[in-house]
């Protein structure tokens, strides 16, 4: 059997169980004789952060910047006509969809995987001026 810790006292166990911290629970005594044996539990995992459905303009642009990449999407935007519904949103939109055609668009212009725009959606749901 192995053990992991949770956020809270509660200790998660391998088959599912979570078991309060509480000394007159006999799962929590076998718990504590699994310890006094020199076991140690598994370290408790924070799940990572939630993916924001939108984020700012001014979020975007700063971590397109940090990230090198504000550079080349301006110049692709140049690119195209001006009534390009891409360019369209580009400079009009005020806040930017994760789900958005446009973005996801961009994201390809810029070669990014699906995780790294989750992780350039987290990093900007950050960014405060």
């Amino acid at each position: 059997m192995n053990y992991q810790l949770t956020k809270t006292t509660d200790v998660f166990r391998s088959d599912g169980w979570v078991i309060p911290a509480d000394p007159a629970n006999t799962f929590y005594q076998e718990y504590l004789a699994w310890l006094a044996e020199g076991n140690t539990p598994d370290p408790y995992i924070a799940p990572p952060p939630p993916i924001p459905a939108t984020v700012t303009r001014f979020q975007a642009l700063a971590v397109l910047a940090a990230g090198g990449y504000l550079d080349t999407v301006r110049t692709y935007i140049a690119t195209l006509d001006q009534n390009n519904v891409q360019r369209l949103a580009w400079e009009n939109a005020t806040d930017w969809e994760r789900t958005s055609p446009t973005l996801n668009a961009l994201a390809a212009m810029l070669n990014l995987t699906d995780t790294q725009v989750d992780d350039l959606f987290i990093a900007a749901s950050q960014v405060s001026a």
